[in-house]
């Protein structure tokens, strides 16, 4: 097992190095060629699968981008008046080594497409985005497969001081399908949260919401609250699980480049876990030079007996920068209790990382790896997953792009083991309406 999982590490790394695998969806091909973002604006998306109560939001920081479903980039949702509609999608094909997720699962060959469909509009005061992108597979050796995906967005803003964010996320599938999603290279938490899956999960579905308030009490000072409530079910595990979070931060900056938060936060556990938990603490955020971003925050944990005896340390730090010949780095960690496809009440360390080199104007190469870790706690068995994602693009026209990548998980849950390998060629066309950064 240690050797196979050397010999992926170098396949990996090796297709890195030389550029011959891709995918498209992975990468900025479609944005303007000639523009990197440093990394500070480099923004921190969640899986929908996995909020945390831990998860303090930055609400000093309120940003009107998002991420766009297909992996192409990030949206800026200022950026259309009209009402417009989005159009765009993927064709891939591919080999895939255990397309269901379990432990003797036999290679197959791999057909997909993914369409996009979103509609985007803004005012003077509001601004609204809706995705759709779901992922419809056939293999050689198993049956059709689908997983729908899809996201709702609106921001406003009551006064000058005063504004508010509405969003849901929801997923609906086979579960197996998640790791043909695309990796929003360059951001943190993508491979973490990939390299989360249990064997024979089957079809699973996923809910998250939540309402954000965002209050400029000065130049200097800034008041943040938010609400949310999610929602998991693997009804073929016979599981699932809900939890209600609150969170309030204040957030304080000395100077445009640096600033403190100290926050609040609870959660009730409903579902197969009931229980409440009770924590707070304080984080910084440091930008040292215009191309690196610095942020850390921690404080304890402290739950009611139904969690199990979770009481602990939360934490989470990253950093990210924009290197020299057009490249981009980051690498995140944390620890935190979730509800997620891991199982309830358990806590989690996670580590990922990433690596973007945007060239000849346009081709992109990207590298993502992620390890999560967690224990046995209430009625869920330890767990441990790693993912790995090697990708090239080539955009042949503005809005049309070619992609090869490689993909890899390894990971053991209640000590069931699974290994998985995908190597994919890839198609895409993206909505010539829409303003990308990245």
């Amino acid at each position: 097992m240690k050797n196979c999982s050397r010999i992926q590490f170098a396949i990996v790394l090796a297709t890195a190095i030389c550029g011959r695998v891709s995918y498209a969806q992975d990468t900025p091909a479609q944005a303007n060629p000639q523009t990197l973002t440093p990394a500070p604006t480099i923004q921190t998306t969640v899986d929908s699968s996995s909020p945390s109560p831990v998860d303090v939001v930055d609400q000093s920081q309120t940003s009107q981008d998002v991420p766009a479903l297909d992996g192409s980039g990030v949206i800026s949702m200022s950026s259309i008046r009209k009402p417009q509609l989005l159009i765009g999608g993927t064709v891939t094909g591919g080999y895939d080594t255990n397309p269901l997720n379990i432990g003797d699962g036999k290679p197959s060959i791999l057909y997909s497409i993914s369409p996009y469909i979103g509609l985007q509009s803004s005012t003077d005061r509001t601004q609204l985005l809706l995705q759709y992108h779901p992922t419809i597979s056939r293999y050689s050796s198993y049956s059709e497969e689908i997983m729908h995906l899809a996201t709702a967005r609106l921001v406003g803003s009551l006064t000058p001081r005063l504004s508010w964010t509405i969003g849901a996320t929801g997923s609906h599938g086979d579960d197996s399908l998640r790791l043909l999603e695309p990796v929003q290279s360059g951001t943190a938490g993508g491979g973490s949260s990939s390299g989360s899956f249990l064997p024979n999960a089957g079809v699973v579905t996923n809910a998250d919401a939540g309402i954000d308030l965002h209050y400029d009490a000065s130049p200097r000072d800034a008041v943040g609250f938010r609400i949310s409530n999610s929602y998991n079910s693997f009804p073929a595990l016979h599981e699932k699980g809900s939890v209600a979070t609150e969170t309030l931060n204040v957030n304080h900056s000395l100077k445009p480049t640096l600033s403190f938060l100290i926050y609040e936060q609870s959660a009730q556990y409903y579902g197969d876990l009931k229980c409440t938990a009770v924590g707070a603490g304080a984080g910084v955020r440091w930008q040292p030079s215009e191309s690196t971003l610095i942020s850390l925050k921690g404080g304890p944990q402290i739950d009611t007996p139904g969690c199990k005896s979770q009481q602990g340390f939360s934490y989470g730090a990253s950093v990210s920068k924009k290197l020299p010949r057009r490249s981009l780095f980051f690498l995140t960690a944390n620890r935190q209790p979730v509800i997620s496809y891991l199982g309830s009440g358990l806590w989690q360390d996670d580590v990922s990382g990433g690596y973007e080199r945007e060239f000849q104007s346009a081709n992109v190469l990207s590298f993502d790896a992620g390890f999560v870790h967690s224990s046995t706690l209430v009625n869920t068995s330890s767990y441990h997953g790693t993912f790995i994602d090697s990708s090239y693009t080539r955009r042949i026209h503005n809005r049309l792009s070619l992609g090869w990548s490689y993909r890899a998980f390894m990971g053991v849950s209640g000590g069931v083991g699974m290994n998985r390998n995908i190597l994919q060629f890839c198609l895409t066309f993206t909505p010539n309406s829409r303003t990308l950064t990245k």
